[in-house]
């Protein structure tokens, strides 16, 4: 793979270009932080802000459906962060700075570490749903942005994905800034990575999960401790008012649109059926709770 010299700030720039149109004035911003306790772990969310998305990134929704969830169509922006004996698991690292110019309504996960006394240091695994930038942009930087202690858990087909050289002539131009922060972030990483193939058991309760569609290699995390389970589904889901009701709308940055869309009704009817909560990237914070089936849908009920 050749050497890449993005700077954050040519990143941002690039990303800015690309965003210019579907800015909105930023909002303000509470820091947030809840914690669940499963067996001997705990799971803490975190919330790295919200992002405000236009409806037209939805696809195979009808106009009055598009018309109730609103223009723009506001998701959050979680992170997790779990407590084993031993370790401390960050999922995901929110955006960081890489939309610092963009949308200064997310990358709040590094002051709410600092909030709570955690040092980046003190991270001894991180596990990479999929890596889109507001997913990885927390490790832009030297050192992994200082995360230089973590292990960086993902599926094999995720990382090979966005690391292959001919990746950015491949994509539609909107795809190119994904592309480049995905790969300035994995040069300097690399050495951290562990890559994995298919249901894979890290340890203390911890199993990712393959859930691709959204990406190739996106997955979820299973968590389990003292006969108790929550899922953390990633992208599985981006909009709750949308995708719950209404399973078979896809999102404009999914790579297999009916992959995704397969995947999102296999995973939620499982859960429906287990009664196994979620947990969400793009649910509005704090991202968890049970969801039940009706009829070709869902109904999402937040755990109180």
């Amino acid at each position: 793979m050749p050497h890449y010299t993005m700077t954050r700030r040519k990143v941002m720039l690039t990303l800015t270009a690309a965003a210019a149109s579907t800015m909105l004035p930023p909002v303000s911003f509470a820091a947030e932080l809840a914690v669940t306790n499963l067996g001997k772990l705990s799971v803490s969310t975190l919330s790295d802000g919200h992002f405000d998305l236009p409806n037209n990134w939805f696809a195979n929704a009808d106009a009055d459906t598009l018309a109730a969830a609103g223009d723009p169509v506001v998701v959050g922006a979680n992170v997790w962060l779990v407590r084993t004996a031993k370790r401390l698991v960050l999922v995901d690292t929110g955006s960081g700075d890489v939309f610092a110019d963009s949308n200064p309504n997310v990358g709040k996960l590094e002051a709410l570490l600092a909030a709570e006394g955690i040092s980046k240091n003190d991270i001894t695994d991180i596990v990479i749903t999929h890596m889109h930038a507001d997913h990885i942009g927390g490790l832009m930087g030297p050192d992994a942005n200082g995360f230089s202690n973590a292990k960086i858990h993902m599926a094999e087909a995720e990382w090979t994905y966005w690391t292959d050289p001919s990746l950015a002539e491949r994509v539609p131009d909107a795809m190119k800034p994904l592309v480049t922060i995905a790969q300035a972030i994995a040069v300097p990483i690399k050495d951290q990575v562990m890559t994995y193939q298919g249901e894979t058991d890290l340890g203390d309760g911890l199993t990712l999960i393959p859930l691709p569609g959204h990406t190739p290699g996106h997955s979820g995390l299973r968590i389990a401790s003292g006969g108790k389970e929550l899922w953390i589904i990633g992208d599985a889901i981006i909009s709750e008012v949308l995708q719950f009701k209404h399973p078979e709308i896809t999102y404009g940055l999914d790579i297999d649109p009916q992959q995704a869309t397969k995947t999102r009704k296999d995973l939620l009817t499982r859960l429906a059926a287990d009664g196994i909560p979620l947990a969400a990237t793009h649910l509005s914070y704090p991202g968890m709770g049970h969801v039940t089936q009706d009829g070709d849908g869902f109904i999402f009920k937040p755990l109180s």
